[in-house]
C-alpha cells in the first residue's frame, strides 16, 4: 500500500519532452536565443519556429505551440506588407519592431513552455547540482515562481473590474492611460509587494537558503534522453545556420 502511494506521489504529471531535465530545457532555450538572432533567411526562421513548436506540442503544449506558430506567421506577413509602405521614419521603426518580434517569438515560445512544465523543486535541485551559488539559484527560482503568480493576480484584478462594471479593453488602455494606471497598475503594484513578502516567507519556510544537497520527488538526472535531445538540438540548429548562409537563406516566402 505504501509503495503504491509512493508511486502515485512521484508519478510525473508531464509527458515526453515536458518531462526532460530542467538543465536540458535551459540549454535548448539558450541555443534557440543565440541562433534566432543570427538567422536572416525567412525559410530557416520558419523552420526553426515550426520545429520547436512540434517539440513543444509533444510535451503538454500543443495549444500553446499552435498559437505561437500562427502568431509568427501573421506577424511575418504583416511585416512583409511594410515593404509597400513608404512613410519616412515610421516605416523603418515599424519594420525594426516587426523583425524584433519575429526574433523573440521562438524564445518566448520556448521560455513560457518551460515555465509551465517545470516544477520549482526540480529546477532548484538541478541548479544546485550544477554547483551554482545560492546568489544565482535563489533569484532564478523566485523569478520563475513570480511570473505565473503575477499573471494570476492580474486575472483577479480583471475579474474585480468586471464585477464592478468597469471594462478593460486594449483600446481603452490606449485612449485612457490614467484610468489604466488607476484601475490596473496601482492595484497590481500593491499586490506585487504583498506577493513578494509571501514568496520570501515561503522560501524561508522551505529552507531555500540551506546549503545541503536537495532532493526532489521526481528523478532529476541527465540521462541518455537528455543527452540525445541536446545533441539533436545542437545538430539541428547548426544545420539551420549552415543553410541560412546558402542560397536557401535568400529565398523570400512572405510575398504580398
Amino acid at each position: 500500500m505504501e509503495e503504491n502511494i509512493k508511486k502515485m506521489i512521484t508519478k510525473r504529471q508531464f509527458r515526453h519532452t515536458a518531462a526532460l531535465d530542467p538543465r536540458c530545457k535551459a540549454a535548448l532555450l539558450i541555443l534557440i536565443g543565440c541562433v534566432s538572432y543570427f538567422l536572416n533567411g525567412e525559410i530557416c526562421s520558419l523552420v526553426l519556429v515550426a520545429a520547436f513548436a512540434l517539440f513543444i506540442a509533444v510535451g503538454n503544449g500543443a495549444k500553446w505551440a499552435a498559437k505561437m506558430l500562427v502568431f509568427y506567421i501573421v506577424i511575418a506577413w504583416l511585416n512583409a506588407l511594410l515593404r509597400y509602405v513608404s512613410i519616412p521614419v515610421l516605416s523603418v521603426i515599424m519594420s525594426v519592431f516587426g523583425v524584433t518580434i519575429l526574433k523573440l517569438v521562438p524564445i518566448a515560445m520556448m521560455g513560457i513552455w518551460i515555465l509551465r512544465t517545470t516544477h520549482m523543486d526540480d529546477l532548484m535541485a538541478a541548479l544546485q547540482r550544477m554547483r551554482l551559488p545560492q546568489a544565482v539559484t535563489i533569484p532564478l527560482v523566485v523569478m520563475f515562481r513570480y511570473i505565473p503568480t503575477l499573471r494570476i493576480e492580474y486575472r483577479m484584478i480583471r475579474n474585480t473590474m468586471d464585477i464592478r462594471g468597469i471594462s478593460d479593453t486594449a483600446w481603452k488602455q490606449i485612449t485612457h492611460p490614467l484610468s489604466t494606471i488607476e484601475y490596473i497598475l496601482i492595484p497590481l503594484l500593491m499586490r506585487c509587494l504583498k506577493v513578494t513578502d509571501e514568496l520570501a516567507a515561503s522560501g524561508t519556510t522551505r529552507g531555500l537558503e540551506l546549503e545541503e544537497r536537495r532532493y526532489a520527488l521526481n528523478p532529476v538526472r541527465f540521462s541518455w534522453k537528455e543527452y540525445m535531445v541536446t545533441a539533436l538540438g545542437i545538430a539541428f540548429l547548426a544545420g539551420l545556420l549552415f543553410l541560412d548562409y546558402t542560397s536557401i537563406g535568400e529565398i523570400i516566402i512572405w510575398r504580398v
